[in-house]
């Protein structure tokens, strides 16, 4: 026996009970059979009644051995199972609640920096404001003191690829000097950012350039919806991705949102 129940087919041992007494009822009335053929297809339909009541009482005790196991099934599988973390997930989670307490005492007010969890490394992503007027390239003082401060976090540990992206809101470059120094819009502005942080990270914060990537995106990677000044605060950003495990996973930091 499978490990499963199955169905035996009890409505076809009852069709044959139907069909030895129908066959004796017809050959009864039509009277073409003797007392003694009578007596052969009562006997005949009398060991078939039997025969079903055997596969009745079979398929009965089988039905309940299905439905037991079926409910063994459906409870294991709603059970709750306890999955031990492995000692790589607790190293990262160990290493983001690290990077959330340097997040935390990098910025100037709580969100100006914040912890970014990325596969095969970690990140940051600083508000744009504490990094640049608006419109210019220039990074600021205060600008100037977290991502050096965030350059020595990354030099105190290994590490294979840099990204440096910049990014913007939607709304479309309007002032006029703004407009001439980037005809190209936010996509020109967000790269032009990302070069400025990438080369103080490389100059002043003594990260090696061959390791080191930067990508404008403008306003296509959003994290929030650019219909509200919040939306567009958060979306106006510079994120820095630090990649320290499998160099394939260069291309999806490269390409990701």
């Amino acid at each position: 026996m499978s490990s499963q129940p199955h169905r035996l087919p009890l409505a076809a041992a009852r069709r044959g009970l139907h069909l030895a007494l129908g066959l004796t009822a017809a050959w009864l009335v039509a009277g073409c059979v003797s007392a003694q053929k009578y007596d052969e297809m009562a006997e005949m339909a009398r060991l078939y009644q039997d025969s079903t009541h055997d596969l009745e009482a079979y398929v009965a005790q089988l039905e309940a051995e299905r439905d037991r196991w079926q409910a063994s099934q459906t409870q294991e599988a709603s059970a709750p199972v306890a999955v031990e973390p492995s000692e790589a997930d607790r190293e990262l989670e160990d290493r983001m609640k690290e990077l959330a307490d340097i997040a935390s005492r990098l910025g100037n007010a709580p969100g100006d920096v914040e912890s970014v969890r990325v596969e095969g490394g970690y990140g940051f992503a600083l508000k744009d404001s504490i990094l640049f007027d608006s419109g210019s390239t220039v990074i600021k003082p205060e600008g100037r003191e977290v991502l050096l401060r965030v350059a020595a976090d990354i030099a105190s540990k290994p590490y294979q690829t840099i990204w440096v992206r910049g990014h913007t809101d939607s709304d479309p470059v309007s002032r006029p000097e703004t407009v001439q120094r980037f005809p190209n819009g936010n996509l020109e502005l967000s790269a032009a950012r990302a070069i400025e942080v990438g080369a103080l990270l490389v100059k002043e914060g003594r990260l090696m350039s061959s390791k080191l990537n930067v990508a404008g995106l403008g306003p296509n990677r959003p994290v929030a919806e650019n219909t509200s000044a919040e939306g567009k605060r958060r979306n106006r950003r510079v994120e820095i991705f630090v990649l320290e495990e499998d160099p394939e996973i260069q291309v999806k930091a490269g390409s990701g949102g």
